[in-house]
């Protein structure tokens, strides 16, 4: 049985790769197989795995070379555009939960940061690397208790947006709060956190930490994790097995790129979700760090 990888149109041809992912990036290739598209088959470059008929399984882990995706020249996001969005907090819900809980010092973090708002209310995320450029947005939409929506992200993800910056396009996720390397002393230690919001209220309570988030469990990339080569970095995962394995994971990758690391868990007993955000705003006395 003969086949090639589809060449363009990834997306239109495999919406999904096999492992429920989005291929909006294109990083998931189909094969053609006798002349027709399989969109159930191919190569993903963003999890790695192959996904072939048994026939083909074997050949293709040992002899077919995989081409990787050619990378777009990195692009950047005009400070300007950033700042038209820092405005609106009155119908921010995390900002206007920010401004509660930290009433003195909210105005603060919400520029420090560069926390926008959208249109719909939903909150931005601006994710600004070491050199002081604008990577990537991330929309993230709250109650006003500080917990997500995720219905209503799901919602908005498929309504155009003039904040749409997509990997094919040149724009790529640094770590969220990378921009404070080029402020911190290069001696001072990285607290690495899942969430935005974490690195934001554990600023508040440590700021003589270098606070930063990979946005997720298992979104650490080893390509974004070598600005902090030669660093000592506490991994704090959430309460929760997906948390703890991720943590597992980050260390994994921190330790390539030459990183001292020690995992910080909260409370290894418990399965509550919950982060270190949760337990700064409660304020509890236990929590301490060194």
């Amino acid at each position: 049985m003969n086949f090639k990888f589809v060449e363009s149109n990834r997306y239109k041809v495999a919406p999904n790769c096999p492992c429920g992912k989005s291929n909006k990036d294109g990083k998931f290739s189909p094969i053609i197989l006798d002349g027709q598209p399989a969109p159930a088959y191919g190569h993903c470059h963003s999890c790695g795995n192959n996904f072939f008929p048994n026939t083909l399984a074997k050949e293709s882990t040992t002899n077919i070379l995989l081409e990787p995706i050619p990378k777009k020249a990195l692009r950047f996001i005009e400070t300007d555009l950033v700042k038209k969005t820092l405005k609106s907090y009155q119908i921010n819900n995390f900002a206007l939960w920010l401004q509660e809980k930290y009433p003195t010092t909210a105005d603060y973090l919400l520029q420090y940061f560069s926390i926008g708002t959208t249109r719909e209310g939903g909150t931005i995320f601006w994710y600004q690397d070491y050199q002081g450029n604008y990577r990537k947005p991330k929309r993230i939409y709250y109650k006003l208790d500080g917990h997500r929506v995720k219905s209503l992200e799901n919602e908005y993800r498929s309504k155009p947006s003039p904040l749409i910056f997509k990997n094919d396009g040149g724009y790529e996720y640094c770590l969220y709060g990378e921009f404070q390397l080029a402020t911190y002393a290069p001696t001072a230690k990285v607290v690495m956190v899942e969430s935005e919001k974490s690195a934001i209220i554990g600023h508040v309570h440590y700021p003589d930490f270098i606070w930063m988030a990979t946005g997720g469990a298992v979104s650490l990339k080893k390509e974004r994790a070598t600005v902090l080569e030669g660093r000592k970095v506490m991994i704090m995962p959430d309460m929760h097995q997906t948390g703890r394995e991720g943590a597992l994971r980050m260390q994994a990758i921190l330790k390539e790129v030459g990183c001292k690391t020690r995992i910080l868990e909260i409370d290894k007993n418990k399965e509550t979700g919950d982060d270190i955000a949760d337990i700064l705003v409660n304020r509890l006395p236990s929590t301490k760090f060194k």
